[in-house]
Formats: structure tokens, C-alpha cells, sequence
């Protein structure tokens, strides 16, 4: 029966191409069918047509690969014929519906609508069979694939687990300092001496006295009173001169002085920390995530068994 039909299709193809070519003028064939789908064709000017729309949807001037284009449509025609059987078609009624909800959500009456249909090379009647195409497709979609599919908790943790890595929040160091100040106004000489104190400062420090009772002898920053802890903090939010130093320093290592904004450093490394974005912070992403790849293996595996059931031709 699939062979009779696809060669009445054949040759209805046939007369379609020669219906189209011009007599007196001699014009050559302007449209062939592209595709047979089981009982239905797919003509060349189909294919341009929806070619032409989605080159006007598209921005950059993306281009349009025909064969995936026709694929799709292909596609489109398998599972509108899977709607059909399961009972899934749009009435008037709930076209009608779905078409005066658009318009009173735009707050437009059928004139105003008309007209911004037209301004995008459109008419109602092409309108309402497209929409009535979107609204099928949902549900043969609903019914066949996102029907049934959830993913547990389980299943979001294993993955947070398989990939830890990828939830690391940026490193972070923590830095111990010793500042000595330089005022407004200081001359080169006062700027030289204070480097040459910050100098026999960080030789204490080197050859192993206590970096806290430095800190409260020396340092005229804020954080003395903290023992010059500056906390954990991001490597790109630390002052760009502590952050360069620190990264040739190990745990527990001291470098200095280094000339900053404010006038002469000695730091210590405390400590370097990556920490993980916590479970409860990226379950909902996750979640999604899965569910996405859920849906598109079941669709992939759904689109496969219709294609394994129908007679298809793809011509071009």
C-alpha cells in the first residue's frame, strides 16, 4: 500500500512540475516536490516559503541550511500526522479562542490585527493556520514526550557529585598585612624613609619574628586591631598589588615591602581556599538541566520510532 501511494505521489509530483512550466516563454520548472511524506508532499515552494521565514526571524544574517530545513519540516508533518491520530486537533472554536485571547492581550480589535499581520508579510487565514500548527505540536508534544518525565533528587545530587568542578566558586586567598603610611605631601626623602623602615620591618618578619606582635607595633592600617587579618576575599577583588605579590607566595610565606596607594605593605599568606557552591544553591539548575535532557532523548527516541514507521523521501 506505502509503494501505491508514493507512486500516485511520484506522479502527481510529475504533473505539479510540468503544470508549472511555461509555454509561449519557455520558462524553466519553478517548483518539484522536495519530499513525500507517507500520503502528503512537500513542494520546493514550501520549502522556500519557510525558508523565507526563518531567514526573517533570523538577526545576523545566519545562514540557513536547507537539507536541516527540510528535515524539520519533515518532522513537522510525522508528528502533526501523530495528533491526528490520537485525536489532538485544534477545532475552530478553540482557534477562534486562541486568536481573540492574542488580541485582547495586545489590546487589538481584527482590523488592527490584520494590519500588523500584514506588516510582517502575513494574512489571518496564514496566521490562524500557522498558530493552529504551533498549538497541535504542543500538544502531540505534551502527550508524547514531557508527559510522565520528572527527575528526582537523587538523580540531581549524583549529578552535583559527578561534577563538583564545575560549581567551584572563585579562589580566594587570605592575606595578613603590615602597612606603613605615607602622608599627603611627603617628599621623596620622607617616602624613602618610610620604605627603608618598611624594609627592616619585613627582615624581622623574615627572619621569623611573630607577624602579629609586628603588626601591632608597626602597622597603621585599620585591620591592626584584627591582627591585620584581612579575611578571605576574592583574588580579583584584592588591591591589584597584594594580589600580584601573593601569587608567588606558599602558606606562611612573607613578601615586602610592596608600594601601594597608601604607602608601604608587608604581607603574609594565611591561607588559599576554593570553595563549592553548595547543593541547595544549584539543585533548582540542575533540576532543569536534566529535565531538558530528559525531554530531548525522549523526543529524539519518539521522532525516531514515527520515522521507522513512515514512508519518507527526502529529494533534494
Amino acid at each position: 500500500m506505502k509503494k501505491y501511494v508514493a507512486s500516485v505521489i511520484t506522479i502527481l509530483g510529475i504533473l505539479l512540475s510540468h503544470s508549472m512550466q511555461g509555454t509561449a516563454s519557455g520558462s524553466v520548472v519553478v517548483d518539484r516536490v522536495v519530499a513525500v511524506v507517507n500520503d502528503e508532499i512537500i513542494t520546493l515552494s514550501d520549502l522556500q516559503r519557510e525558508e523565507a521565514k526563518n531567514r526573517a526571524e533570523k538577526t545576523g544574517g545566519a545562514k540557513i541550511d536547507e537539507k536541516l530545513l527540510l528535515e524539520d519540516m519533515i518532522n513537522r508533518k510525522l508528528e502533526m500526522a501523530a495528533a491526528k491520530r490520537a485525536g489532538l486537533d485544534v477545532s475552530e472554536k478553540e482557534l477562534d479562542d486562541a486568536v481573540a485571547d492574542i488580541m485582547k492581550r495586545n489590546s487589538m480589535d481584527v482590523k488592527q490585527f490584520q494590519a500588523a499581520l500584514a506588516k510582517e508579510g502575513l494574512t489571518l487565514e496564514q496566521y490562524r493556520a500557522e498558530l493552529k500548527e504551533q498549538i497541535t505540536l504542543s500538544r502531540v508534544f505534551s502527550k508524547y514526550v514531557r508527559q510522565g518525565l520528572a527527575v528526582d533528587e537523587a538523580e540531581v545530587r549524583a549529578y552535583y557529585e559527578r561534577n563538583i568542578k564545575n560549581y567551584a566558586l572563585p579562589e580566594e586567598i587570605r592575606v595578613r598585612q603590615i602597612l606603613l603610611k605615607v602622608p599627603d605631601g611627603a617628599t621623596p626623602a620622607d617616602v624613602d624613609a618610610i620604605r627603608q623602615k618598611a624594609q627592616a620591618v619585613f627582615e624581622r618578619a623574615k627572619r621569623g619574628e611573630d607577624f602579629v606582635k609586628l603588626v601591632h607595633e608597626f602597622s597603621e592600617s585599620d585591620t591592626a586591631a584584627n591582627d591585620g587579618d584581612l579575611g578571605f576575599m576574592q583574588r580579583d577583588y584584592a588591591i591589584p598589588e597584594i594580589e600580584q605579590a601573593a601569587r608567588s607566595l606558599k602558606r606562611g610565606e612573607i613578601a615586602g615591602p610592596i608600594r601601594c596607594s597608601s604607602g608601604f605593605q608587608i604581607i603574609r599568606l594565611e591561607d588559599v581556599r576554593t570553595r563549592t557552591k553548595p547543593f541547595e544553591q544549584v539543585k533548582d539548575e540542575i533540576t532543569k538541566l536534566l529535565y531538558q535532557q530528559k525531554m530531548e532523548n525522549t523526543y529524539r527516541a519518539w521522532l525516531q520510532t514515527l520515522r521507522n514507521e513512515s514512508h519518507i523521501e527526502n529529494r533534494l
